[in-house]
């Protein structure tokens, strides 16, 4: 599996982030990225397994999502954040797994849709502006460290033998950006 060196090595010594009306703790956010980083493939196995059960639609989108345009690296480590993400979240603050509403067409829909909006608002603006914009989403959005960790995490060097293009960095954000949104609803 393509894994991202460093990934699983994040602090954060700021503020919780809500989540509904639980926090996500910065200790969760390390907690989790650090068990992911460990877990062995039948334990990562068992965890796409329930995924699958709880959160069917979210695990198929990040499956599907862009189809051929991801390599089989870009698509894994999409698929590796996304199970990241929903564990932070279902963990609700506190470091332990809750099964959380499950997500549904609607909901994919609407935060799919918000998303291509935001992403054609960018398409005429200068790499300077791109930037500032993409720090105010990240700051704006319902959960900025998650979503922070997230972009560091695509913008980390790849092992050797990891294939990420520049070019798909990102939609793999504004992708994870998605799921991010569809649990903050």
């Amino acid at each position: 599996m393509c894994r991202l060196r460093g990934l699983w090595h994040y602090k954060e010594d700021k503020g919780k982030q809500v989540v509904g009306m639980k926090e996500i703790h910065p200790d969760v956010i390390e907690k989790t990225f650090k068990e992911m980083g460990e877990m062995t493939p039948e334990k990562a196995h068992e965890i796409i397994e329930r995924m699958d059960k709880e959160q069917p639609l979210i695990l198929g989108y990040l499956m599907e999502v862009d189809g051929d345009a991801l390599n089989m690296d870009e698509r894994e480590v999409l698929l590796y954040l996304g199970v990241v993400v929903w564990q932070i979240i279902s963990r609700k603050g506190k470091g332990e797994d809750t099964p959380l509403p499950e997500i549904t067409e609607d909901i994919l829909d609407n935060a799919v849709k918000s998303n291509e909006k935001m992403i054609e608002s960018l398409e005429n603006e200068s790499s300077d502006d791109f930037i500032a914009s993409v720090r105010k989403m990240v700051k704006n959005n319902s959960h900025p460290e998650l979503l922070k960790v997230v972009v560091e995490a695509l913008m980390e060097e790849p092992e050797d033998g990891c294939v990420m293009r520049d070019e798909n960095k990102g939609m793999m954000m504004v992708y994870l950006k998605t799921v991010i949104d569809c649990f903050s609803r």
